[in-house]
C-alpha cells in the first residue's frame, strides 16, 4: 500500500479545522473537539503529518489516552494511515507510560522489584486495623459501625494521590483552614442575627468584607468571593438554590453563607483525624510489602524531580506529546506531561478535550485542565464543531441542555464558539418523550419500540439504551429475555457471583469445614451432583426424624437402606461416589500444596470436564480460570497458605463486595446494547433510548459525602465552587444526546413500583419546546405488559463459543513460539491450554526449569557469584513453585546437582550478557498483521561486527536431556522465532544477528556439556514467516478441533 498517498487521500477530506490542527506541528496546540467531530482522526492525521514532515522518527511522539481500548483504537487509526510505523509510535495510557518507565530503570525504582501492587482487600485490611487503633470517641470511629468512614478513607486517599497530595500538603491546607475557621466564627453570631430590612444588604455585605480580609491566599476567600459573584448576578432568587427558600434574595444569601460556615466547622474534625489517617497509611503498606497503583506515576514524577538528568533522558528522546480526553487528566498526569515538556518555553505539546464531556471527577479528574493549559501556555487554540454522527435536531437539543452549565470553556476564551453543525444528511426527526404511567410500562414501551425498529432492518448493534445506574437496568433486561430480544447487558463481572463459581465455594467451604451439614445440604442440591430431587427430600426428612447428621447418614449405607420408599440405585451410586471423594480432599487439603490440591481437586470431582459440556463453557472456564489464578497470587503471598485461610481471605472479598479481576472477552457488539452513560462514552449508536430519566436519578441526585475533603485540594481548579450541583450530571446527559446518530427516545415513569410519585429529570425541561415530540401513552391494556413479563421466556440462544473467541483472539491474542509450537502439536490441546486456559498443575521438571533460569538469569548477570549464592537463588524460586514435599525435594535435589557441575564446568569463561530474559512485550510487534511476542534467555554483543553493526547471538537455555533429539524440530523453529522477533525489534535495530543457541544445561550422561549452536538463513525465516501467518489465520478461524498424532 502507497501509504503517502493513503494520508493524503484522509488529509484531502478533512474539515479546515482539522487541517488546521493537523498542519500546526510544532509549537503548543489545544484542540477543543466537540461530540463527534473527529478527534481521533485528528490525532492520527496529526501524528502522520509529522513523518510526513521528516520531522521526528515515529519513536519520538508519544501520544497520551486513558484507556487501553483508547490506546488500540488509536493504534488501528494510525496503522490505516502510515502502516507498520505506527508500531514504534509510543501510544500508551498514563499508567502504562509510567510502567514502562519504571521496568526499563529498575535500579531506580526497587520498589517494583520488591513490593507488589496492593488490592483492595489488603487495602481494607490496614484501613482497618488503623481505624481500630483511634481513639474510642475519635469522630471517623462511630460507636454504631466502627468502620463506617472506611470506604470513604479509601476513596479520599486514591484521591489526594491522583491529585499530588501528601500528608503534608493536607497538613499544610487544614492548618490554613484551622485559623480561617477560627477567624470566621468570630463573626458568625453577627450574621446568624442578620434580619429583613432596609439595611440588610450592606449589614451583610459589611460581614462578607470581613471574611474576605481573613485570608486572601486561602481557597476558602475564593470560595466567598465565589458566592459573592453570585449575589451579585441575581443567582439567589427563590428556588435557584437549595438555600433559596426565601422570597428574599438576601436572606437565601445570608443562608448560603451560614450553610458554608456550618459545614467548615462541622467537617473539621473528621478531616483533621483523617489526615493522621493518611500519614499512617503510607508507610503501612510500605511495611507490608505493597504500594499503591496510584504511587506509580507519582514515584516517575519524583524521580524526575530528583534527577534532571534521568528527567533529560525522556526529554532528549520525546519530541511531540499528544493528550487524549485532556480534560480528563489529574494532577499528576498533568505533571508528568508538563515535566517533559518543560524543556522548551513552547513545548510540541497537542492536548485534545472537550469541557462538556468531562464526565470523570470521581478519576480525579478537573474541569479546568484547558483553561489551565490555556494560561500556561498561550497556545494556538482551534474548535472543532463539524459533527458527522448527529442530524442537527439531536446538537440543537444537546446545545440547549449544556449551554445552562456555567462553568464552559466558551465563557472563558472569546473565540470559543462550540455550537456543533451537523455533516448529516438524515431526517431530522425531534427527540421522542415518552411519559410512561409506571415502571412496567415504560419496560414495556422501550422493548415494543426495540423490536418494531428490528422488524424495519435497524441492525441490532445500532440499538442502545443507557442508564443512569447498574441496578437500573435488571427489569428490562428480565423483559427483553422474555420478548426474545437478544441483548448484550453491559455489568462489571464479578466471578465471585457465578452461580458455578459460588458452587465450587461452597463445596471448597464444606471440605475446609465438614461438621456444618447446611453446607452438605447446599451441595447436594447443586445442579453438578444431579441428585434426583425426591431422593433428597427422603434424606433430609430421615436425617431430620432420626437426628442423625447428615454426612453420617450419606456415608453409612445400612442407614440409607431403612429409608422408605427406597432411594434409586443412580442416587445410592453418587453417593458413595461423593462421600468418596470428601474423604479424600479432607485428608489431602492438609497434605499438599493448596495449588497440587486445587488442581487434583477439580479432576477428582469432575469440575472442569462438566463446565467443558456446558454451552458457554469458554466464558466458565475463563472465570474458573481466574479463580485459579486468584489463589495463585494469593499463594505467592504467602506459600503457607492453606484451604482454611485462603477460604477466610475469599470471604473478605464476599463481605466487601470486591470482585475478583476479570477481563470478559465475552462482549457481543451485534446485539442491542444495555449500558451506563459513563460506559457509552467514546460509542455511538443509530437509536438511542435514555431511560428511566427522573429527577433524583439523572439531575440532582442524592450525593452524600460523609467524609468531604477541604477546597483547594485541585490545583488547577479554577471553578470549583459551582453553585449548581447539576453541571457534571448535565455534562453527562449532554454525552448521552451526543450518541445518537438518527433518533432519541427519551422516557420516564409518572408513578414507582411503590406507586409513589415521580418527577422527570430536570434537564428534560432544558430541551427546547419545538425540538421534541411527547409520544402518546401507551393505550395497550396493562394486562398485556404484564402478559410478557410472566410469560415463559422464548428460549434465545446463548452467545457462541465461536463470538466469544473471535472477540478474544482478535482484540487480546498475541503469538509466541511456545503457542506456534503447542499448536503444530496438537491444535485441540493449544486450545485447552492456551485458548481456555484451564488451570493444569505445574508439574515438576517445569518448576525446576523455571528456578534454574532464574539462577542461570542472575549468574550471567553476575558471573563471579559464588555456588552458593547461585543454589540459594535456585531455591528460593522452587519455593514458591508450589510443588508438594516429595517433588520439591526431589527438584531440589536435581536442581542443584545440574546447576552445580554446570557453574564448575563453565563459570571461569562467563562474561556478563547484555541483556538477560528479554520481553518482547512491551514493544507491540507485529510480522506483518501478526502480533508477535516473546522472551530470550539471554543475548549476548560480540566484539566483531557485520555491515558496521555490532553481532549479537541469542541463547535458550535448556533444562531437559540433551540427548533427546524428539523436541529438536521445535527448537530449531523457536531459534528462528527468535531471530524474527529481533529483526522486527526497534531496540536491536543497530545489532546483527549472528546466531543463536540451544544451551543445554543438564550435562550428557558422560558428563560433558552440549551447545548447539544454529546459523539461520534467509529462507528458512521466510518459511517460519508463511508458517506463522498460515497458523496465526488456522486460530482466528477457531481451526482446533484436530489432535496431533502424539496427544494422548
Amino acid at each position: 500500500m502507497d501509504y503517502n498517498q493513503n494520508f493524503q487521500q484522509q488529509y484531502s477530506r478533512l474539515n479546515p479545522q482539522q487541517k488546521q490542527a493537523v498542519d500546526q506541528i510544532e509549537g503548543p496546540v489545544m484542540v477543543i473537539a466537540g461530540a463527534g467531530t473527529g478527534k481521533t482522526q485528528t490525532l492520527a492525521l496529526r501524528i502522520a503529518n509529522i513523518l510526513q514532515q521528516g520531522q521526528a522518527p515515529p519513536s519520538s511522539i508519544l501520544s497520551l489516552s486513558f484507556t487501553e481500548s483508547a490506546v488500540n483504537n488509536m493504534r488501528q487509526r494510525l496503522l490505516s494511515v502510515i502502516g507498520p510505523s505506527a508500531y514504534q509510535v509510543k501510544i500508551y495510557t498514563f499508567h502504562s507510560f509510567c510502567q514502562t518507565i519504571i521496568n526499563h530503570h529498575l535500579d531506580r525504582f526497587s520498589f517494583a522489584k520488591e513490593m507488589i501492587a496492593i488490592d483492595q482487600v489488603e487495602k481494607i485490611k490496614i484501613i482497618d486495623q488503623i481505624i481500630d487503633d483511634l481513639p474510642i470517641d475519635s469522630p471517623l470511629k462511630p460507636w454504631g459501625d466502627n468502620y463506617f468512614y472506611q470506604r470513604s478513607i479509601i476513596s479520599n486517599i486514591q484521591q489526594l494521590k491522583r491529585e499530588d497530595i501528601s500528608p503534608s500538603d493536607l497538613d499544610q491546607l487544614l492548618s490554613s483552614q484551622t485559623k480561617f475557621i477560627e477567624s470566621a466564627m468570630s463573626f458568625y453570631p453577627q450574621l446568624k442575627s442578620l434580619r429583613l430590612n432596609k439595611d440588610i444588604e450592606s449589614q451583610l455585605l459589611k460581614v462578607v468584607d470581613s471574611l474576605l480580609h481573613i485570608d486572601p491566599t486561602s481557597p476558602l476567600h475564593r470560595q466567598i468571593d465565589y458566592y459573592l459573584n453570585l449575589y451579585r448576578q441575581g443567582f439567589y432568587q427563590k428556588g435557584d438554590c437549595s438555600k433559596c427558600s426565601a422570597k428574599n434574595q438576601t436572606i437565601n444569601f445570608k443562608n448560603v453563607l451560614i450553610d458554608f460556615l456550618d459545614k467548615l466547622q462541622k467537617n473539621q474534625p473528621k478531616q483533621l483525624e483523617f489526615a493522621q489517617i493518611y500519614k499512617q497509611y503510607q508507610p503501612q503498606i510500605k511495611q507490608q510489602g505493597f504500594y499503591d497503583f496510584e504511587d506509580m506515576i507519582t514515584l516517575v514524577v519524583k524521580e524526575f524531580e530528583k534527577d534532571a538528568d534521568f528527567l533529560a533522558e525522556y526529554q532528549e528522546t520525546i519530541h511531540y506529546i499528544l493528550v487524549d480526553e485532556y480534560q480528563d487528566t489529574n494532577a499528576s498526569q498533568n505533571k508528568i506531561v508538563e515535566m517533559i515538556s518543560s524543556y522548551f518555553d513552547r513545548p510540541n505539546l497537542f492536548v485534545v478535550g472537550d469541557d462538556d464531556q468531562s464526565i470523570f471527577r470521581f478519576q480525579g479528574a478537573s474541569l479546568e485542565n484547558l483553561l489551565h493549559f490555556y494560561h500556561q501556555y498561550r497556545p494556538e487554540v482551534v474548535v472543532l464543531t463539524n459533527n458527522y454522527r448527529s442530524h442537527q435536531l439531536i446538537l440543537d437539543s444537546s446545545k440547549s441542555v449544556i449551554q445552562n452549565n456555567q462553568n464552559r470553556i466558551s465563557q472563558h476564551i472569546k473565540q470559543v464558539d462550540k455550537s456543533l453543525v451537523s455533516q448529516k444528511d438524515y431526517d431530522s426527526t425531534p427527540i421522542n418523550l415518552y411519559t410512561a404511567s409506571s415502571p412496567l410500562d415504560e419496560d414495556y414501551f422501550i422493548v415494543n419500540k426495540i423490536k418494531q425498529l428490528i422488524k424495519n432492518s435497524v441492525d441490532p448493534s445500532q440499538i442502545a439504551v443507557f442508564y443512569r445506574n447498574n441496578k437500573d437496568a435488571n427489569d428490562l433486561s428480565f423483559l427483553l429475555n422474555q420478548a426474545g430480544i437478544k441483548h448484550h447487558l453491559s455489568l462489571p463481572t464479578n466471578i465471585l457471583k457465578n452461580s458455578h463459581i459460588n458452587h465450587l465455594i461452597q463445596l471448597l467451604n464444606y471440605i475446609s469445614q465438614p461438621q456444618h451439614d447446611y453446607l452438605l445440604a447446599r451441595l447436594l442440591n447443586f445442579d453438578f451432583f444431579k441428585f434426583n430431587q425426591v431422593d433428597l427430600l427422603k434424606i433430609f426428612s430421615f436425617s431430620r426424624h432420626q437426628s442423625i447428621s447428615l454426612f453420617s447418614l450419606i456415608s453409612d449405607p445400612d442407614q440409607l437402606d431403612q429409608i422408605q420408599p427406597s432411594l434409586k440405585k443412580s442416587t445410592l451410586s453418587k453417593l458413595k461416589r461423593l462421600v468418596k471423594h470428601l474423604a479424600w480432599a479432607q485428608k489431602q487439603q492438609h497434605n499438599l500444596n493448596l495449588d497440587s490440591f486445587f488442581i487434583k481437586f477439580l479432576h477428582k470431582f469432575s469440575i472442569t470436564k462438566y463446565l467443558l459440556a456446558q454451552p458457554d463453557h469458554f466464558n466458565l472456564l475463563s472465570q474458573l480460570n481466574a479463580f485459579y489464578q486468584f489463589l495463585k497470587i494469593e499463594l505467592a503471598k504467602n506459600d503457607r497458605l492453606d484451604l482454611k485461610s485462603f477460604l477466610s481471605q475469599l470471604q473478605q472479598y464476599i463481605d466487601n463486595d470486591i470482585a475478583i479481576p476479570f477481563a470478559d472477552y465475552s462482549e457481543d457488539s451485534s446485539l442491542v446494547q444495555l449500558m451506563t452513560v459513563h460506559k457509552a462514552k467514546g460509542l455511538e449508536f443509530e437509536h438511542v433510548f435514555l431511560y428511566k430519566c427522573l429527577d433524583k436519578v439523572w439531575s440532582n441526585p442524592r450525593k452524600t459525602n460523609y467524609l468531604p475533603l477541604p477546597s483547594g485540594l485541585i490545583k488547577t481548579e479554577i471553578a470549583q465552587f459551582s453553585a449548581d450541583s447539576n453541571e457534571e450530571e448535565r455534562r453527562l446527559f449532554y454525552v448521552a444526546l451526543t450518541r445518537a446518530k438518527k433518533q432519541i427516545y427519551i422516557s420516564y415513569s409518572l408513578h414507582s413500583t411503590q406507586d409513589k410519585d415521580q418527577s422527570p429529570a430536570q434537564f428534560i425541561s432544558e430541551i427546547d419546546s419545538h425540538l421534541i415530540e411527547q409520544i402518546k401513552t401507551n393505550t395497550k391494556p396493562l394486562s398485556q405488559s404484564l402478559s410478557l413479563l410472566f410469560s415463559p421466556p422464548s428460549s434465545p440462544l446463548d452467545q457462541s463459543t465461536q463470538s466469544y473467541l473471535k472477540n478474544y483472539l482478535s482484540q487480546h491474542y498475541c503469538l509466541t513460539i511456545t503457542h506456534l509450537n503447542s499448536y503444530l502439536n496438537c491444535p485441540f490441546c493449544f486450545y485447552l491450554k492456551n485458548i481456555l486456559r484451564i488451570p493444569m498443575k505445574k508439574n515438576k521438571s517445569a518448576s525446576m526449569g523455571t528456578a534454574i533460569h532464574q539462577a542461570l538469569a542472575s549468574l550471567y548477570q553476575q558471573p563471579q557469584q559464588k555456588i552458593s549464592t547461585i543454589l540459594d537463588i535456585f531455591n528460593q524460586t522452587l519455593d514458591k513453585q508450589g510443588l508438594s514435599g516429595k517433588d520439591h525435594q526431589s527438584a531440589s535435589q536435581q536442581g542443584q546437582a545440574i546447576l552445580s557441575a554446570y557453574y564448575q564446568h563453565y563459570q571461569p569463561q562467563i562474561k556478563p550478557a547484555k541483556w538477560l530474559e528479554y520481553d518482547f512485550r512491551s514493544e507491540n510487534l507485529h510480522l506483518d498483521q501478526v502480533p508477535i511476542t516473546g522472551k530470550i534467555d539471554k543475548i549476548e554483543v560480540l566484539d566483531t561486527k557485520t555491515a558496521g553493526s555490532s553481532d549479537i547471538v541469542v541463547t535458550d537455555f535448556k533444562t531437559g536431556n540433551p540427548q533427546n533429539s524428539s523436541s529438536k524440530a521445535d527448537y530449531f523453529r523457536q531459534l528462528i522465532f527468535y531471530k524474527i522477533l529481533i529483526d522486527q525489534s526497534y531496540t536491536f535495530k543497530n545489532y546483527h544477528f549472528k546466531s543463536a543457541m540451544i544451551d543445554y544445561v543438564k550435562a550428557k550422561t558422560d558428563g560433558s556439556f552440549r551447545q548447539w549452536i544454529v546459523d539461520i538463513d534467509d529462507q528458512q525465516v521466510e518459511d517460519l514467516k508463511k508458517l506463522i501467518q498460515q497458523t496465526y489465520q488456522k486460530i482466528l478461524n477457531l481451526d482446533f478441533f484436530s489432535f496431533g498424532s502424539q496427544c494422548k
